[in-house]
């Protein structure tokens, strides 16, 4: 009996005991992280699926994961099909989720969910389905806390204070922005939930989510008062005292629900559907006005201030240099016949950046992708699948949480002797990274807007790519930050200064290899004139492309200068923190094309 089976079954008693039809675990945890801690993993626990986005529906006689386009190849590897089916989220003829339960369950059903994983946008879509269908939808029903005995313990990592050296601004500016924000929509409340907005916030840090240094926590700004919920056990007393200096008062993590049952008429809630959890509102009484928008704190926290995006220049050249050692070190082990497994060279990565002073954490689990796992868009290696590095093409998608920024790089090599279609599909690739990364853009500008930049040279030849081009990324925090994205999706966010996005177009070709090539970007002002402001991009990663795989030949003039001058301040930047023998690598890896 698999894991995965005696949880289901475990699932289906309990269904059984309160009268349920249907059971759904999002897979989040009450703060919608995208790495949950472990005692939220709840998808993999469920399903035995390791990818980061997924939801898993649980019937008496089937079950079910829901998951997007960059898992359709890993998740059949993981699931027992026996036990639950796939469902590819997003694929024609697929049925959403509540459309599937509609279709499933016969009228006078009920369908569960723990409403503090659910954010409540997606709940009242939910309900507005199912209730059409005759099926009840109750979204205050734990079944895990009651299912998993061996469930991990709450995280309690070290919690840690910026300075405004770090920050570049205090916690009272950006409580007061707050403030300001909320009067400009005629609100006087918000509730925090997000844990990067709150650490931000609060300028603090911690350990407590895989990958993103944040610390579990509610935060409620209320007309006269600003309280976070936490454990107070672990806040040093340093940061204690300057939180009730800047008056924030510090109360039990477990006191949150219970305190938004206290709120009154007097309070005028400033709500984002897309982040709240439905249980939120269940908790609040009826005499609460509630304002939907956009959650102001995420406006404000993607456009990074001035020290931010120094720090984040200092944090790339500590990153370029793991990153050169990194290469060079591969080569020379390929080009000496030692053959790496995809796993030990993730570890040798980890190994050059943990060596460099300043370093926390990865920003994500590292995906080392050779040969037909590059496919695979969000490949994770696993011991029993991990290919030997062989000559063929190996792709490399990291992150690095340090003290000056969060980091997320992908470069693409060639190891020995490589097919022509992959030099092609290499430099089309590259072709779409240049033509995004020398954008100039108005004003105003959404992301969905530049998408096409660089999906244009793939499209004249008849490729494309199922993934966003860019994300927003956090400032020593999440390295999938909201709401600004570059991709296909009409997202109404406008690019704007201080903005930082990764640039990553790609080809996959199932069963022979995978290219991604991605840099991060910050927005800045270009020029301004009769027409208007326009903007562009300044590229912060700092890392060579890897020349045996451009086809010279298929760039055009300009793109051909670019990469010359990108390469020549990878090494002006580099060169400097480099030994002898590192510097003559990066010497040869940046020559002129």
């Amino acid at each position: 009996m698999t894991d995965a089976t005696r949880t289901i079954e475990a699932l289906r008693r309990a269904m059984s005991e309160k009268g349920l039809d249907a059971y759904v675990l999002t897979g989040s945890d009450p703060h919608n992280s995208e790495y949950p801690p472990a005692m939220w993993q709840t998808r993999e626990w469920a399903s035995g699926f390791t990818g980061s986005a997924g939801t898993v529906v649980v019937t008496q006689n089937t079950a079910g994961l829901w998951t997007d386009f960059r898992y359709w190849i890993q998740a059949p590897q993981e699931l027992d099909s026996s036990m639950v089916q796939l469902f590819k989220d997003g694929e024609p003829g697929v049925p959403s989720i509540a459309s599937w339960l509609a279709e499933t369950l016969k009228p006078g059903a009920i369908v569960a969910v723990d409403g503090r994983t659910l954010p409540q946008g997606t709940a009242e879509q939910w309900k507005g389905i199912l209730e059409r269908a005759q099926i009840a939808v109750q979204t205050n029903v734990d079944l895990v806390s009651e299912t998993w005995s061996d469930r991990p313990s709450p995280p309690r990592s070290e919690i840690l204070e910026l300075d405004e050296d770090e920050a570049g601004e205090s916690r009272l500016q950006r409580i007061q922005r707050l403030r300001d924000a909320l009067k400009a929509e005629r609100a006087n409340t918000w509730i925090g939930v997000a844990l990067d907005s709150v650490c931000w916030l609060l300028n603090v840090r911690g350990g407590d989510v895989p990958y993103n240094p944040v610390v579990l926590g509610y935060a409620l700004c209320e007309p006269e008062s600003f309280t976070w919920y936490t454990d107070l056990s672990r806040v040093p007393l340093p940061l204690k005292e300057a939180l009730q200096e800047d008056g924030v008062t510090l109360q039990a993590y477990e006191d949150f629900y219970p305190a938004l049952s206290q709120l009154d008429s007097q309070h005028r809630v400033f709500m984002d559907s897309s982040l709240t959890p439905q249980a939120i509102e269940d908790a609040l009484s009826d005499s609460v006005t509630i304002l939907q928008g956009a959650d102001p704190v995420m406006a404000m926290k993607c456009r990074k201030n001035p020290v931010e995006i120094n720090r984040l220049r200092r944090a790339m050249e500590k990153d370029g240099v793991a990153l050169v050692r990194f290469m060079r070190e591969l080569e020379h082990a390929h080009g000496t016949g030692k053959h790496l497994t995809e796993i030990q060279a993730a570890d040798m990565l980890h190994k050059q950046r943990a060596s460099i002073p300043g370093f926390l954490c990865e920003s994500f689990s590292t995906i080392p992708a050779f040969g037909r796992h590059g496919a695979i868009c969000h490949y994770e290696a696993q011991e029993e699948t991990t290919l030997s590095l062989t000559d063929g093409i190996f792709l490399f998608d990291s992150g690095g949480q340090w003290e000056e920024g969060t980091t997320d790089v992908t470069r693409t090599l060639a190891l020995g002797s490589v097919s022509a279609q992959g030099i092609r599909d290499y430099t089309l690739t590259l072709r779409g990274h240049i033509a995004l990364s020398r954008a100039r853009f108005p004003q105003g500008t959404r992301g969905y807007q530049l998408d096409a930049i660089a999906r244009t040279p793939l499209w004249e030849q008849g490729v494309n790519f199922g993934h966003g081009t860019g994300h927003g990324v956090g400032y020593r925090l999440s390295v999938h930050e909201g709401p600004v994205r570059i991709s296909p999706a009409p997202v109404d966010t406008a690019l704007d200064v201080g903005m930082v996005v990764s640039n990553e177009p790609g080809v996959y070709r199932e069963g022979q290899h995978g290219i991604r090539i991605e840099n991060l970007l910050a927005c800045r002002e270009d020029i301004k004139n009769e027409f208007g402001s326009f903007m562009a991009f300044e590229t912060l990663t700092l890392a060579p492309y890897d020349r045996k795989l451009i086809d010279v030949s298929l760039l055009q003039e300009e793109e051909r200068q670019w990469v010359d001058a990108y390469h020549q301040e990878v090494f002006r930047r580099l060169a400097p923190l480099l030994e002898a023998e590192e510097v003559d690598w990066l010497k040869a890896a940046t020559a002129a094309l």
